[in-house]
């Protein structure tokens, strides 16, 4: 029931609600409340709060240190992640795609050059590695998802859909790709037979062949080839396929493809993940250098006062005139 509560708070409150932003410094003003009214009682609120900021900005510090830089056996960037009213991803590592001649193409002279791309195991260096280890290497592994993600970014580039299943191209591919799609149902009998229709999601995008990768200046940067398949069903809405054989020469059966065989590209942005943690490590640095500084003037102060009050005078009874 718990569990249950919890999930259906999260998914009302938003992380960019003022309640969700406001969770933090409310939690922290409680939090350190407590201890400035234990301190307060033997102190006052000013020198209870110069301690206090000086305890709390300096273990903040320590900790702003090992969030950004890691420590033994701890990786950096491990600590915060993202601002209050941000998501967690915010600053993760991102690819973002292009297609061939395009200005942002122009920043990676890679893309003009097919042959410096390698495939997966090329480029982590595993070729000596049988099957087995090779799905067992972290390295491996790793890049595999990071290009896959890339993939994915670079299908819903090359062939964006919308919420309904329609494809969201321009008015010149679009006219291109019906051309080839009449053709190619006047050229196969089993797209003539009664009551085959379009698919709800007709345009669809496909790869052909695997994903490659290679650094351009120091950015990762992948490429995959496209082609655009056309997807038909019967009257009882089974997908009408065709046979063919893939790289292996092995029998698949695939939608049907128009249109041409298209590169694109994706490049890695290595993101800001240490962000956050130098943030919070600057800002404990300044909070403790500033509370320092304050203990430090009440202290010189309380010690002067302590002098002056040394220093001053008895003041002595004036005897009454008989």
């Amino acid at each position: 029931m718990s569990d249950t509560l919890f999930l259906a708070v999260e998914t009302v409150i938003p992380a960019n609600h003022p309640a969700s932003i406001l969770s933090i410094p409310l939690g922290l003003l409680f939090f350190g409340g407590s201890v400035i009214l234990l301190l307060w009682s033997n102190y006052g609120l000013r020198k209870a709060t110069a301690m206090y900021g000086c305890a709390f900005f300096g273990f903040s510090f320590l900790l702003g240190v090992f969030f950004w830089f890691g420590g033994p056996g701890i990786p950096a960037s491990l600590g915060i992640t993202h601002l209050p009213g941000q998501t967690s991803s915010h600053y993760n590592a991102q690819w973002y795609g292009f297609e061939q001649g395009s200005e942002r193409a122009s920043f990676y002279p890679a893309s003009n050059d097919p042959d410096s791309f390698q495939d997966v195991v090329a480029y982590t260096g595993r070729e000596d590695l049988s099957p087995e280890r090779l799905q067992a290497d972290p390295l491996h592994a790793n890049t595999v998802g990071s290009v896959g993600s890339a993939v994915d970014v670079m299908s819903n580039q090359y062939l964006p859909v919308d919420e309904n299943g329609i494809a969201q191209i321009g008015a010149e591919t679009r006219a291109a790709l019906e051309e080839d799609v009449a053709a190619l149902i006047e050229s196969e009998p089993a797209l003539q037979a009664d009551g085959v229709r379009r698919a709800p999601t007709f345009y669809t995008a496909d790869t052909v062949g695997d994903p490659r990768i290679t650094d351009d200046q120091g950015v990762p940067v992948a490429t995959q080839r496209f082609r655009t398949m056309a997807n038909f069903v019967d009257p009882d809405g089974v997908p009408i396929l065709r046979t063919t054989t893939d790289e292996d020469g092995e029998e698949i059966e695939t939608a049907w493809p128009v249109g041409e065989e298209t590169d694109w590209f994706a490049f890695r942005d290595p993101g800001a993940e240490w962000f956050p943690s130098m943030l919070w490590t600057v800002i404990s640095l300044i909070g403790f250098a500033g509370s320092l500084f304050w203990l430090d003037r009440l202290e010189l102060r309380d010690k002067r006062l302590a002098l002056e009050l040394a220093e001053e005078p008895e003041d002595l009874a004036v005897p009454i005139a008989q």
